[in-house]
């Protein structure tokens, strides 16, 4: 079993729809509310499966330029497809998004049958889910949540999931809310037309690079579908407890806003023209840092709450039989120094690189702010980039981005005349610096070190030239690049690390850092070896084109939490570097 899953949403949840026509997985009605369907995590969390009422072969793939899916389903003499879409689209100055699901049905040729399988599980299938028909609607309902289908199907076989001659275009439509007007198929053809002409408008927006176009468009596509528009905040993957590698408790839940994945994800949004996504995740911060005396975490509710208490759903069996089911991410707890420097890089660059708008007096506060806490805590150990549970040190990566929290700080200052302040922070900017290439490097290795004193290599110190730490053609990069691709390349894919972390030694690749490792090779002019190692990330990508976070290198099976964020952000970001843009 992989991961043969299309992604559809609209900015406010998502659903996964997999490529037999079952919705296996969809939280309602947001993307970190409990879930209606999660069939993906367990055999018992509920589907919502619409397939041939015979045997026949079925295909998959997205209306171009959308997210918009369409499965097929052709016995040779009859076949009919699926077309699947959460409603989004203009309305006004705003956007429509109902927290609904709109399936349509549509007779290509023959007499097909279809046989519809609603089986929700509400409330991640704790208690009972009551499922009945009324005069107009099927009703789904435990003790703390509701669900309605409609349908211009006969109902009873719906519950029945006895076979129905599909003879004319029909729909389904779930929906969070009771309807006050019955739903018919002309709105549903007329949800389903403004929601294409909305993504087919926003996919031209996007500026392309040469080299592997398709990729980077669904990538942005995929990126887009994980903003939480109410708030700004953006999710790190729609999914909970999809494992690292198998059977080993490396199951996460990914549903939540990290300021240091949001941030390298609007990075890449605005390099391919879409600066919207910018503008409202710098207001989900300043609502978060409002106060001079917040104390920042690494991850945040998207409605920017604080607690994330993480617990176990033992009554899930896990993806594979690969438990345990974890709700909530401990992670909010850690200390991670580095992402002031994530958040004040993407602000630099958001002000005066692209100059989208002036700065006023309530971000320079914000920058002060995050500043000075950098300052106060850039001698300190903490958890690193990769959020190490059990163990502190002082990692070399979570240096360098104190290093730019300081120097984007000072030349923000410099930009607004703060003269005082810029002198300031700039003897901080060269005191920081020094004490990396002392303590950081290391002779005998012949590259930067994962933490000072340490003898392993990690993929994050490919990032020093992209922060401007170190220049392309200096030595220590140079060597470092060279070291890193030896020491986390297995079997032509990259590794974060290969010593040992909470869990014992990583066995699966991360696909961030192999694309990391590609854009630090085309970097110092092994321009085809980058190339090949981004080729073949992509030639794992599922049938859609989607990322999950991990590889299996003996497999090439995609694992982890699905679609992953970060993976999708590596692959635009390292298409424009590798084609010139």
């Amino acid at each position: 079993m992989s991961l043969q899953y299309g992604i559809i949403g609209n900015c406010k949840t998502a659903a996964l729809v997999h490529e037999s026509g079952s919705i296996d997985w969809c939280c309602l009605p947001n993307f970190d509310s409990p879930s209606a369907f999660a069939s993906l995590l367990d055999p018992q969390g509920g589907y919502f499966k619409v397939a041939s009422a015979g045997t026949a072969r079925h295909s998959q793939r997205y209306i171009p330029k959308t997210n918009i899916l369409e499965t097929e389903f052709d016995d040779g003499e009859n076949s009919f497809m699926v077309v699947d879409f959460m409603p989004r689209y203009r309305d006004g100055n705003g956007y429509k998004r109902p927290v609904e699901i709109c399936r349509l049905l549509r007779p290509l040729k023959g007499r097909p049958a279809v046989r519809v399988s609603f089986n929700p599980r509400l409330n991640y299938a704790r208690g009972e889910t009551v499922i009945s028909e009324k005069p107009d609607v099927i009703m789904a309902v435990n003790d703390v949540e509701d669900l309605y289908l409609y349908s211009n199907l006969p109902l009873s076989d719906i519950l029945r999931d006895h076979p129905i001659p599909l003879t004319q275009d029909a729909f389904l439509l779930l929906t969070y809310h009771e309807k006050v007007d019955p739903p018919s198929l002309a709105g549903a053809y007329e949800s389903f037309e403004r929601t294409k002409n909305y993504w087919e408008t926003w996919s031209s927006h996007c500026r392309l690079p040469e080299i592997e176009p398709e990729a980077v468009l669904r990538s942005a596509l995929t990126l887009k579908l994980m903003t939480y528009e109410d708030t700004g905040a953006i999710i790190a993957a729609p999914t909970t407890s999809l494992p690292e590698i198998l059977h080993k408790g490396r199951n996460w839940d990914y549903r939540y806003c990290w300021l240091r994945d949001a941030s390298l994800m609007l990075d890449a949004l605005k390099s391919i023209g879409h600066f919207e996504e910018a503008s409202a995740f710098i207001h989900f911060v300043l609502r978060i840092c409002e106060s001079k005396q917040t104390k920042v975490q690494i991850v945040y509710g998207i409605d920017a709450r604080t607690d994330l208490e993480e617990k176990t759903l033992p009554h899930f069996l896990g993806y594979q039989n690969s438990g345990p089911v974890r709700i909530g991410n401990q992670a909010a707890r850690t200390k991670q120094n580095d992402i002031f420097g994530e958040v004040l890089n993407m602000i630099y660059l958001y002000f005066f690189h692209y100059g989208f708008e002036p700065m006023n007096e309530e971000v320079w506060s914000l920058v002060k702010f995050l500043v000075n806490t950098s300052i106060r805590e850039w001698k300190t150990q903490d958890a690193g980039i990769w959020e190490f549970r059990h163990s502190k040190a002082h990692f070399t990566f979570s240096k360098v981005l104190s290093w730019v929290a300081v120097d984007r700080g000072m030349k923000i200052a410099q930009k607004l005349g703060k003269t005082e302040t810029a002198a300031k922070w700039a003897s901080l900017v060269l005191e920081i610096r020094a004490d990396i290439l002392e303590k950081g490097w290391s002779d005998d290795m012949g590259s930067f070190t994962q933490a000072y004193g340490s003898p392993n290599y990690d993929a994050s110190l490919l990032q020093l030239q992209r922060y401007g730490f170190l220049a392309a053609d200096d030595p220590r990069w140079v060597s470092t690049v060279l070291r890193c691709e030896e020491a986390l390349i297995r079997k032509g894919f990259g590794f974060r690390y290969t010593s040992a972390d909470d869990f014992g030694k990583p066995e699966s690749s991360f696909i961030l850092a192999t694309l990391w490792i590609a854009k630090a090779l085309w970097s110092i002019g092994r321009k085809e070896r980058g190339v090949e190692l981004f080729e073949k990330t992509l030639a794992h990508a599922n049938h859609l084109g989607l990322l999950s976070e991990d590889i299996d290198i003996h497999t090439g099976e995609l694992l982890g939490n699905f679609p992953q964020a970060y993976s999708h952000m590596a692959v635009i970001n390292t298409a424009n570097l590798l084609g010139g843009k």
